[in-house]
């Protein structure tokens, strides 16, 4: 299994069969810019799930909580 960042403008196209468990438009993990979108299931392999988690804690999609 792997995951895959598309861009915005494919969220209401994409073809979410493709992806594992129940991802939808309104469930998938979008980009706090709101220009990308994450899908994972066994058709991608742009990224494994370290990668993903390396890009997932960057500022673009995690935000920074005041200590």
């Amino acid at each position: 299994m792997g995951y895959d960042i598309r861009p915005i403008a494919e969220l209401e196209s994409f073809d979410y069969s493709l992806c594992s468990g129940y991802s939808t438009k309104d469930t998938v993990r979008k980009s706090l810019d709101n220009q990308f979108f994450i899908v994972e299931g066994d058709s991608f392999n742009t990224y494994t799930q370290q990668e993903m988690l390396v890009i997932c804690e960057g500022a673009n999609w995690t935000e920074e909580q005041p200590i």
